[in-house]
């Protein structure tokens, strides 16, 4: 099943080279996202903007929920999850994953969960994540672990994982169809994934801590940088 998962991001790689402007269309998946070339390295992708040269793309979106229960960070622009999310973010889940691959990260190194809530460590190409907004007129930023509470206590892990999601036999790409963006439940929906699971086995324990995080409704600004080390010329 593995080979599954790794064939979305060589489908979305090979389907979306710039320069061949080549494109893809899979059950499930957006088709033809909106790409501009910006120059310099730099690209648009739907609203998406990314840097290729600093290997880091940032998008907006907004607070959507504020209390329990709580599976994921962010989930695409009306995806399904919503409910279980604490952002939605202005985007597909095919041009989240294209920006993914875009700053080069790489699905082949990842070890998806076997299951929900799966106790083992995520493994893959490292992330770092910032989530910005205004507050009393001032810029706040901080990295998403420092949003939530688990059993009423920080959470000190902070590595997070960029997984690719997964496409079934039947070509469903699961962060498509469902809307996952980024998880902290383990789950092989997610296109990033905490490394360590945030809450596995309490549900509903994992709580929004209300002293540090944006309102409902504020809008918000996402920025995922690559942190694996840059190829050898």
């Amino acid at each position: 099943m593995r080979y599954d998962h790794v064939r979305v991001s060589r489908l979305l790689s090979a389907a979306w080279l710039i320069l061949t402007g080549l494109l893809v269309s899979t059950a499930n998946v957006a088709a033809d996202p909106a790409i501009t070339d910006l120059g310099n390295g730099r690209y648009q992708i739907g609203e998406i903007l990314v840097d290729k040269a600093a290997r880091r793309f940032t998008l907006t979106g907004v607070v959507i929920k504020d209390q329990q229960p709580l599976e994921y960070l962010a989930v695409k622009k009306a995806g399904y999850k919503a409910y279980e999310s604490m952002l939605e973010l202005n985007t597909t889940a095919t041009e989240f994953n294209l920006a993914c691959i875009l700053i080069g990260l790489n699905a082949e190194h990842a070890v998806l969960p076997e299951y929900h809530f799966d106790p083992k460590p995520v493994q893959g190409d490292p992330v770092a994540i910032s989530i910005e907004w205004e507050r009393d007129g001032e810029t706040r930023t901080v990295s998403p672990e420092q949003l939530f509470l688990d059993s009423g206590k920080p959470v000190e892990s902070n590595t997070w994982i960029y997984t690719g999601s997964f496409i079934t036999r039947e070509n469903v790409y699961l962060a498509e169809e469902f809307g996952p963006l980024i998880g902290f439940v383990h789950d092989k929906d997610s296109i990033i994934e905490h490394r360590d699971g945030i809450g596995l086995g309490r549900l509903g324990l994992v709580e929004v801590d209300k002293t540090i995080a944006p309102l409902l409704g504020t809008p918000i600004r996402v920025t995922v940088t690559n942190l694996t080390p840059p190829a050898s010329p």
